[in-house]
């Protein structure tokens, strides 16, 4: 009898112990967009956090980017929003200013551990918009260069230095583009019109404006201005021009891949070994692993005049908008931020494939052996558009006209084009603003 007693007053401290911490325990709500081959990766970061703190349970919810984005807004007006949200560098912007993200003060930063001087910069500053922290990088891309290794070494190229900027690199094109006789542009008889292997094309639509805004960046051009210009677009310049006649020529006039290549096209001839060169993101690894290639990843070129730059993206957890803030989430859920962009995570995250966030990350020695590891002196050169709002309706307007260019339009008429368009979908935008 005695025996048993002591069983139910160890049963009731135990259920009394668990229901005190039940009780204390937070919970929050995360919603992300890894919905794809990183999105085991995330779960066992999840896990991990909710093993570590349990005082915060966090219950994590993957959505496609698409119809999250499209979900934030109505769950803040409804007062149903989560704790915590994961928003691309392409939108963070546009939430913000139509009320949907909350700032995080100095104060909730430093108490979650999380210092700005630790990320790039232009990472950072992907997540301020006048002077205001609204989210923390967790994720980050980048435009890069792949190489066939093997077509480099047939084309008496060495394989373990590829082009870095524009001269290295028309001379290494005109090597790895071969007509069916054998010749080379530039040679006589040289026949585009019969390419045996080609050094790249240049597709289109959204890739090959993605390649356009980095050569345009490397050019020094201001896509958009500011706030206070009005988010006037000015990718009509002639840094612009420059930029894109020069990628157009790679097609029409030095014949150094097809003149009607797509992203889809180019992947094919890259993955066959008919392209030695393929300009895509870093999520394009394992696809071209898994085609048994010999190849080489390499920061993409300097093909502009003025600067090293590239396109990259990023994504960032933020706070949504709360109806009635409940101060226990929001302190749990900046924990839950800081626990998860500090260096360690940032570490693990990496091999879901997407880029350090932060130097400490990128020159460590344990992340010295990632594929990646090289491009580490181009992520602090990695050009996103910051502090604007509409840059779904600047994307749609400069994709048309470097298209429009590709395919036969003077580039000065259809960047001016392309810059009306602009100009009138962001006015619209502007005008839709609450």
């Amino acid at each position: 009898m005695k025996e048993l007693r002591t069983r139910l007053i160890a049963a009731i401290v135990a259920g009394l112990a668990l229901g005190g911490t039940a009780l204390a325990q937070v919970e929050i709500t995360y919603w992300h967009g890894f919905t794809g081959p990183d999105l085991p990766v995330m779960e066992e970061l999840v896990a991990e956090f909710n093993a570590t703190h349990p005082d915060i349970h966090v219950t994590a919810q993957a959505i496609a980017w698409g119809p999250l984005f499209q979900q934030l807004e109505p769950a803040v007006a409804a007062g149903q929003a989560p704790d915590v949200v994961a928003l691309n560098e392409d939108v963070i912007t546009g939430f913000i200013l139509r009320g949907a993200v909350a700032e995080m003060t100095p104060d909730m930063l430093a108490a979650a551990g999380v210092e700005g001087e630790r990320f790039f910069p232009s990472l950072w500053e992907t997540g301020v918009v006048d002077g205001k922290v609204y989210g923390v990088p967790i994720h980050s891309v980048m435009l890069v260069m792949y190489y066939n290794k093997d077509l480099f070494e047939e084309a008496g190229l060495d394989p373990d230095d590829p082009p870095s900027n524009r001269e290295e690199f028309l001379e290494a094109a005109t090597a790895l583009t071969v007509d069916a006789n054998g010749n080379h542009p530039g040679d006589p008889g040289f026949d585009p019109s019969s390419l045996q292997r080609y050094a790249v094309g240049i597709p289109t639509p959204w890739m090959g404006g993605t390649i356009a805004y980095a050569v345009a960046a490397q050019n020094g051009v201001t896509f958009v201005g500011s706030a206070d210009e009005g988010y006037a677009p000015t990718f009509d310049s002639e840094a612009a021009q420059e930029a894109v006649q020069f990628l157009v020529d790679i097609g029409s006039e030095h014949h150094f891949g097809p003149a009607d290549a797509t992203e889809g096209s180019e992947i094919d001839a890259f993955r066959q070994g008919v392209a030695a060169m393929n300009f895509n993101g870093v999520w394009m690894l394992s696809q071209y692993r898994d085609a048994g290639l010999d190849f080489g990843v390499a920061a993409f070129p300097q093909l502009g005049t003025e600067r090293y730059a590239t396109w990259g993206g990023s994504s960032h957890l933020v706070l949504p908008v709360q109806r009635n803030p409940d101060p226990a989430k929001v302190e749990a859920a900046m924990t839950f931020i800081g626990w998860m962009t500090q260096p360690e995570q940032n570490l693990k995250w990496t091999t879901a494939g997407g880029l350090p966030t932060q130097p400490e990350v990128a020159s460590s020695p344990e992340y010295a052996e990632n594929p990646m590891a090289s491009l580490s002196d181009a992520m602090a050169n990695t050009y996103v558009l910051t502090g604007f709002p509409f840059l779904a309706q600047f994307r749609g307007a400069w994709d048309a006209a470097f298209e429009a260019a590709l395919h036969g339009t003077a580039v000065d008429q259809a960047l001016s084009q392309g810059v009306s368009e602009a100009a009138a979908a962001i006015q619209e935008g502007l005008l839709s603003l609450p």
